[in-house]
């Protein structure tokens, strides 16, 4: 599996072919892997709007498919309180800077974490896994709810 990223509309759950004559407000656009969409629609559903959802995998070692970094990121329109979610699944965090010396602001949700694949399953069945861990996850939250608590926030 080799991500493939382009623009999804969140609003109508379509694939942008032509961006100047897509209907839908630019504001519900996600550049995102085609994996990822389950994710972005579920946070979209919710008021929790990314901009970008994307997966990598970076492999270690010198030994081939063997030991992999995995990241999975959602870069969001804005913060949000991280309470609204309540205990993100393991390995999962929010991310408001960066590590860089200036500490650029962020506004993102990632999942990142070491594998080391020891033929049990394939890196696409790894990342398959956790993008399905994350969308129960979210689908065990009160969608109308955290919608509601979003817009009493600044």
């Amino acid at each position: 599996m080799i991500p493939i990223i382009a623009q999804y509309c969140m609003e109508c759950k379509e694939w942008i072919e032509d961006s100047d004559t897509h209907k839908c407000s630019k504001d519900s656009w996600v550049l995102a892997d085609k994996e990822m969409v389950g994710i972005a629609d579920r946070l979209y559903s919710m008021g929790i709007v990314p901009t970008t959802a994307m997966w990598g995998a970076t492999e270690l070692g010198t030994a081939k498919d063997h030991e992999y970094f995995l990241t999975l990121e959602i870069n969001l329109r804005r913060r949000i309180n991280e309470s609204v979610l309540d205990k993100l699944p393991e390995g999962w965090k929010f991310h408001w800077e960066t590590v860089t010396p200036d500490q650029s602001p962020v506004k993102m949700l990632a999942y990142t974490g070491r594998w080391i694949n020891v033929g049990l399953k394939s890196l696409d069945e790894r990342i398959a896994e956790l993008i399905q861990e994350f969308e129960e996850f979210l689908d065990s939250k009160d969608s109308e709810a955290i919608k509601a608590v979003l817009l009493l926030m600044p």
